[in-house]
């Protein structure tokens, strides 16, 4: 019996946000969607395994929109005649704040879901009108809903650097929330990405989005971006809040498992348009075209070597608790030691750690060491 996480991605959204670049659409019509929630059941069920016990399910981006009680029902119906289900699997959806109310969250509860994660990214309402996002007072309404009708595990999503957040901002969100809602069990704190050129090879169609040219003189300088990160690690802190990787934090007990487990560089399944799923160090991937999905088309795969294992395992560890060690007779001693000796790396419990001030530049430490 092997124990594996799984992936669900729906990519509907009420409306398409400004700094995305996933595969997710915004105009389909309903019967376009229903297609697709019977092909995705199809796609669980050609993939059935006795073998496998899932020990999260993580319906990905925006979900709820979409789902009604019976689809999510009929999905979750697939993948527990096609897998076995762990005795305390968590389950969790994403949602945007105007899908949260108390008749969902009661609809969630009753089909199994017990993990909730709602991206709020700003409570500043210019703000959240230039991304295209759900405006203030349906992130209050939303909070309210969960408020009135008890969820076991919540989580929140803020974003650093969008356009019109002032230093502090953010911070301030933060604290006003958890003042008023005691609910709250996960803190993810994403920091925005530059997207003002487009790759020269695009990995995805979806990576020709470009930012507004006004996003870089509407954002916070590097050195206010990089203040309120730290500013925000440290309030989290005296709040019980632990962070286990870069941009996570969580009450004890509270860490998302679906997102420890990839962190670890676990085995993972995928169903859904543009899936990326990871089985026998291969990883595996989905076409995002619909009909090229449909048929089964364009699923590409590539096996990883033991070098490409060992740089993506240092990654994960880079974010999260540290690389051991004992890991780094094989890296670059003489540029870890002037890293450490700089402050971009700490020495603590026989691990190298990355220290708060250089959380930006992780992806150059990283190159340099190796």
């Amino acid at each position: 019996m092997k124990n594996i996480n799984c992936y669900i991605h729906i990519p509907f959204c009420t409306s398409k946000c400004k700094y995305c670049r996933f595969a997710s659409f915004w105009w389909l019509k309903e019967i376009q969607i229903i297609t697709y929630i019977n092909f995705l059941c199809k796609e669980i069920e050609s993939k059935k395994n006795k073998n496998y016990t899932l020990d999260t399910i993580y319906f990905w981006w925006w979900t709820p929109w979409v789902l009604s009680k019976k689809q999510f029902k009929q999905i979750l119906d697939s993948l527990k005649e096609s897998f076995n289900l762990s005795e305390n699997i968590e389950i969790s959806i994403e949602s945007t704040p105007e899908n949260i109310n108390e008749k969902n969250i009661v609809d969630w509860k009753e089909v199994w879901i017990n993990r909730l994660s709602m991206g709020i990214q700003s409570l500043n309402q210019s703000t959240l009108e230039e991304i295209w996002r759900s405006w203030k007072w349906d992130i209050i309404s939303a909070l309210d809903s969960i408020n009135n009708v008890w969820f076991p595990n919540v989580s929140i999503d803020f974003i650093l650097g969008l356009p019109f957040v002032k230093k502090g901002e953010t911070k301030s969100d933060i604290n006003y929330i958890l003042n008023k809602y005691n609910f709250i069990k996960h803190i993810s704190i994403y920091m925005l990405e530059e997207y003002y050129d487009i790759p020269e090879d695009l990995d995805s169609k979806f990576e020709n989005i470009t930012y507004p040219d006004n996003w870089s003189k509407d954002w916070l300088s590097e050195d206010d971006y990089l203040n309120d990160y730290i500013n925000i690690n440290s309030y989290l802190s005296d709040k019980w809040f632990n962070r286990y990787e870069i941009s996570n934090y969580s009450k004890i007990w509270f860490e998302c498992q679906h997102n420890v487990w990839y962190w670890n560089h676990k085995e993972s399944l995928a169903f859904w348009l543009g899936a990326f799923w990871f089985i026998d160090n291969t990883r595996f991937s989905n076409s995002e075209d619909f009909l090229e999905y449909y048929s089964y088309k364009n699923i590409e795969s590539e096996k990883l070597d033991m070098n490409d294992l060992f740089i993506e395992n240092l990654m994960f560890r880079l974010r999260t608790d540290g690389i051991e060690i004992e890991k780094i007779s094989t890296l670059n001693k003489k540029k870890i030691n002037e890293f450490i000796q700089n402050w971009f790396l700490i020495n603590k419990s026989n691990k190298i750690i990355l220290s708060n001030k250089w959380i930006l530049v992780m992806d150059y430490i990283l190159s340099e060491i190796m």
